[in-house]
């Protein structure tokens, strides 16, 4: 049988568990750190792409490839050193090959957000040194609705795209079913800068998912289908004209069940099939057509020995890439992956200890290159101090990170970057410490959050201008690479209620956060976010919210060989949400948010496009949301 098939069989026998009712609320999830959006926050930020939406958390950037892609930077993180999934399980697109690929990932759908960092990472993957990014939906209904029959809805329109977006949905419930129905649909025009429209940046998406599931006493199993269409355009820097057609196919099975024993408290499986291709077309001819066909799976107890809370688990991962057309520049690639994992907490009066572990094996088989094996191996130890609200949490994470197809085998053009790429079959795998610090104060006057953080890789990859042109193309030829590199930073954040009343909660928010890449020999890593600082707003009353936020960014000096500064800028945004009660059960929500008031030029030093694709000038985001 092949080994491909072994996850569906081994994750089968978890479906046929009486499942249970699990009645978690919508919130944020983050063990480690407490970042993350939930629903009610996501729905007063722009909604173009997740690097957008998340861009405002501390430590996070956006590389940002028009309105149609915005892929999330944590502590100068990206690609494959971040690790974004969904539901716990990949989201399974090619987004981390190239930075002009769209996530299979649509923000509307979402119902919160969660971030994790350091040891908690571990249970997810190998070598995420920036962080993993867990983004949770509904299609697969975890328990039963309220009301037999709960629609929804969604239409907002926001100036800057000319962009309009509508989201409808269903949860209807029968006995021990649940079914959950959803489609989403939005179209936009070139986006406007403050210097102009960037040409051919209009995008149009549509996305239609159907989920159930019986829920019982015991937990939960169900099933879900998605599928998502995406026409969007990229910019290029010699003007032509193209634009990728993305459709992706997901199915989803996921089981969690409460057994009534004692010490063990929950067992969780998953499997995802996905089915991803885009063709990419320049100046309207049909050009490469990209394909990743995959099966991911995932099995994970949560347990409580000898009054020790932990989770045990193991995670699969089959994946096929090819590619055909005129930027073919990876060869047909079919690469497997099985891991497990341990995290273990052990209560010691006012200490907790955490200790962490993933063993992980990876084999890669490129057409025209002989069979690649990695046997990344990770591990983490953290302690936390809580008392008379004072928490200090200090972790060590030694983390592996096998080559990626990508690093390994390109070669040739890659119009997204503009350059011309040649990969390296001999790389070694990167080998990170992670050294965080952080630190949490709650007084009835403030609150106080800070986190300091510093990583060694040895061996960390990366393209480098190699200061030379591709004869044929013009283009410059950047080269795989590997250096020893020191990352360091911090986060930070003060919190004062300014005003606690039956007629509402006003809050001061002052924020902060900073990295800084350096190769060990000497020299900046590329693309890194600047410092920022600011401050924020927010007013909040049984129906009404408002909220303001000022931020400043500073120039980007740093931005590696051969590449070129950004200026800084200065961002402020204003929001509203008014919601009242429609009936018994229904509640309607009004809001709007206006944008870079200032209309300032902003360039994303983590964008490859940032010298000649500034983000989103003077706009507003306006609409209207229908729930239960």
């Amino acid at each position: 049988m092949p080994s491909k098939f072994l996850p569906l069989l081994f994750t089968g026998t978890l479906l046929a568990q009486e499942p249970v009712t699990e009645l978690a609320p919508l919130q944020i999830v983050a063990p480690e750190v407490a970042d993350g959006i939930g629903r009610q926050a996501l729905a007063r930020r722009p909604q173009r792409t997740l690097g957008e939406a998340l861009e405002q958390l501390p430590g996070f950037s956006n590389r940002s490839f028009g309105p149609a892609v915005g892929q999330p930077v944590i502590r100068g993180q990206a690609g494959p050193r971040v690790k974004v999934m969904r539901n716990s399980l990949g989201t399974n697109d090619l987004s981390s090959v190239s930075p002009d690929h769209a996530l299979g990932v649509e923000i509307l759908s979402l119902e919160r957000i969660e971030v994790l960092r350091g040891p908690d990472t571990l249970r997810y993957g190998s070598g995420i040194i920036g962080g993993m990014v867990n983004v949770i939906d509904g299609r697969i209904p975890r328990r039963l609705p309220d009301h037999p029959i709960e629609p929804g809805g969604e239409y907002h329109y926001d100036s800057p795209s000319d962009g309009h977006t509508g989201k409808a949905l269903l949860n209807l419930g029968a006995g021990p079913l649940a079914l959950h129905l959803e489609g989403m649909r939005r179209d936009n025009g070139d986006l406007a800068t403050g210097r102009g429209k960037l040409e051919n940046t209009s995008g149009r998406t549509r996305s239609g998912s159907a989920g159930i599931s019986w829920v019982g006493e015991q937990g939960f199993a169900g099933a879900a289908t998605e599928r998502l269409e995406n026409d969007y355009g990229i910019l290029t820097a010699d003007g032509e004209k193209v634009r990728i057609d993305l459709k992706q196919t997901r199915r989803d099975l996921r089981a969690q069940w409460f057994p009534r024993v004692p010490r063990f408290e929950a067992l969780e499986a998953g499997i995802n099939i996905n089915d991803y291709r885009h063709v990419e077309f320049e100046n309207g001819r049909r050009g490469t057509l990209w394909c990743h066909k995959a099966i991911e799976s995932r099995l994970e107890l949560s347990h409580s020995l000898l009054g020790i809370p932990g989770h045990l688990g193991f995670q699969s991962h089959w994946g096929k890439l090819s590619a055909e057309g005129d930027e073919a520049i990876l060869p047909q690639t079919e690469s497997e992956a099985y891991a497990l994992f341990v995290e273990e907490q052990i209560p010691l009066k006012a200490l907790t200890l955490t200790l962490g572990g993933r063993l992980e094996h990876r084999r890669i088989q490129a057409e025209g290159f002989p069979l690649r094996r990695d046997l990344p191996v990770s591990g983490a130890i953290a302690a936390g101090w809580n008392r008379g609200g004072h928490r200090l949490e200090l972790s060590l994470t030694a983390t592996q990170r096998a080559p990626a197809p990508q690093e390994l085998y390109v070669f040739g053009i890659h119009q997204a970057t503009r350059s011309f790429e040649i990969g390296d079959p001999r790389l070694d795998p990167e080998q990170s410490f992670q050294l965080q610090l952080g630190y949490r104060l709650d007084r009835p006057l403030f609150s106080a959050e800070i986190d300091l953080f510093h990583y060694w890789v040895n061996d960390y990859i990366f393209f480098q201008n190699a200061g030379m042109s591709d004869p044929e193309s013009g283009l410059p030829v950047f080269r795989a690479r590997q250096k020893n590199v020191v990352f360091t930073g911090y986060e930070a954040r003060l919190e004062f209620p300014l005003r606690e009343s039956g007629d509402g909660d006003l809050t001061l928010e002052l924020f902060s956060d900073y990295t800084r890449g350096r190769f060990s020999a000497g020299g900046d890593v590329p693309r890194m976010p600047p410092l920022r600082y600011g401050l924020a707003l927010d007013f909040t009353s049984g129906v009404l919210n408002l909220d303001l936020r000022l931020t400043r960014a500073e120039p980007q000096h740093h931005p590696g060989k051969h590449e070129v500064s950004t200026p800084g800028y200065v961002l402020l945004d204003l929001g509203g949400e008014y919601t009242f009660n429609v009936g018994d059960h229904s509640r309607i929500s009004l809001f709007t948010r206006l944008t870079n008031l200032l209309d300032q030029t902003v360039r994303h030093s983590t964008s490859y496009l940032r010298a000649i694709a500034p983000a989103a000038g003077r706009g507003v985001t306006a609409g209207v949301r229908l729930a239960l």
